[in-house]
């Protein structure tokens, strides 16, 4: 993964620097940015809890269950990076940049959660119904290049666009009568399936 050389908060919109070849500033200035050198600006980033598998299961035994299913796909998260039309800018750059910008680490452009069925092995031990689930957070925004003109200030290139991808997976389960925390990927799995 590269790495950022400077991350700077400008309002809602996160700007961060990525390091491209610059000719040296003259001695004794003091430049606002290196000349020559290129950003990325992020707006309307977000990173959202999405259930990618899911089983459901009701257990009235009175009993211990101990279980093993596939958990089947609900839905799936690809990671993507488009532009303007004409405009080149490298995918690994963009996701590094917006890895800066969400701080999560993301998978690289191409890449899909699973397609297939999770199996899922559980135990449970109190009567009502429960979730099984695996899901990731997705994560995206839009961004629009600039570069450095003769270190005095930022200047829009005229390339912009958006960029989505995804995080590691998490998987879990939740019983439909308990509140799990809020921000939690369990409260995402209840509301929608409980």
């Amino acid at each position: 993964m590269r790495k950022l050389t400077a991350v700077t908060l400008a309002g809602a919109a996160a700007a961060v620097v990525l390091a491209t070849p610059a000719a040296a500033a003259p001695a004794g200035n003091d430049p606002m940015c290196n000349p020559g050198s290129t950003k990325l600006t992020w707006t309307q980033t977000s990173k959202t809890w999405v259930v990618t598998h899911r089983k459901v299961l009701e257990n009235y035994t009175g009993g211990t269950a101990t279980k093993k299913y596939s958990a089947q796909k609900v839905t799936e998260v690809g990671a993507s990076v488009t532009a303007t039309a004409g405009a080149k800018v490298s995918g690994t750059v963009v996701m590094a940049s917006l890895e800066g910008s969400l701080d999560l680490e993301l998978k690289a452009e191409g890449k899909r959660t699973s397609e297939k069925s999770e199996s899922v092995s559980f135990k449970v031990t109190k009567n009502g119904t429960y979730v099984f689930y695996a899901g990731t957070k997705k994560a995206k925004g839009y961004y629009t290049q600039h570069r450095c003109d003769r270190g005095t200030k930022w200047i829009k290139t005229g390339r912009y666009g958006k960029a989505q991808s995804w995080t590691v997976s998490t998987e879990g389960g939740v019983r439909c009568s308990t509140k799990p925390p809020k921000a939690s990927l369990a409260a995402v799995a209840k509301k929608k399936y409980c």
